[in-house]
């Protein structure tokens, strides 16, 4: 029932339905003008800003999902130029040896734990992921609209499904700030102004923002 789709290498374990209950922020994102510039990004993520055309193949057989974005300029915050610092993990950590976050923008929260369904991120507004297209699927209590969409992360392995609680939320969820990273059981995150960006391991993981959802 899951399709996997192999989108580039970089960058969570069965279909459950699980929505975030969190209001759909109102954030605004930049116009997008269309470009495919690469933008430095953290360690095996690539993000590719949509401007004019100029593609870059990279130079390797593998590419991360892409997350788009505006046009960079001195002015917008959306210039993804800026270095990654890695947080400590235990001032975010929430009970049972967990770890969680959400984004600045209040759309994507995650957590990390160490159990099986214990680690990915759900936002409240995003693309039904591929492969997850029977779990978004409407019903007679929930619509498409209604159910946040995400993944979930194991080892090596990356799950997209929808889910219609909040199953990564936490009490006291402090915000992931952008060009910041967390490590925690194996699992990186990134949260940049694009997207948030978790890698599972192997080459894989998976891009999520009100744009993209998008797992390899």
């Amino acid at each position: 029932m899951i399709r996997r789709f192999a989108l580039a290498a970089v960058l969570a374990a069965i279909t459950v339905t699980g929505c975030g209950n969190q209001d759909a922020p109102a954030a605004d994102p930049a116009p997008s003008t269309s470009i495919a510039a690469q933008i430095p990004a953290p360690p095996q993520v690539t993000i590719a800003a949509p401007t004019d055309s100029d593609s870059d193949d990279a130079g390797s057989a593998t590419q991360a999902p892409q997350a788009t974005e505006s046009k960079a300029t001195a002015a917008d915050p959306a210039n993804n130029t800026a270095p990654i610092t890695p947080v400590d993990p235990a001032t975010y950590s929430v009970p049972d040896n967990q770890v969680a976050w959400k984004s600045p923008s209040g759309n994507v929260y995650c957590k990390i734990g160490s159990g099986p369904f214990s680690s990915g991120c759900q936002a409240a507004d995003a693309p039904v992921p591929a492969g997850a297209e029977a779990d978004c699927a409407p019903s007679t209590t929930f619509t498409v609209d209604m159910l946040s969409k995400g993944f979930y992360l194991d080892p090596g392995h990356v799950t997209p499904t929808c889910f219609n609680q909040g199953v990564f939320g936490a009490e006291g969820q402090k915000v992931l700030e952008y060009n910041t990273s967390i490590t925690f059981n194996g699992f990186t995150c990134f949260s940049r102004v694009e997207a948030m960006i978790c890698d599972a391991g192997g080459g894989h993981g998976f891009v999520l923002s009100m744009q993209q959802a998008t797992s390899n």
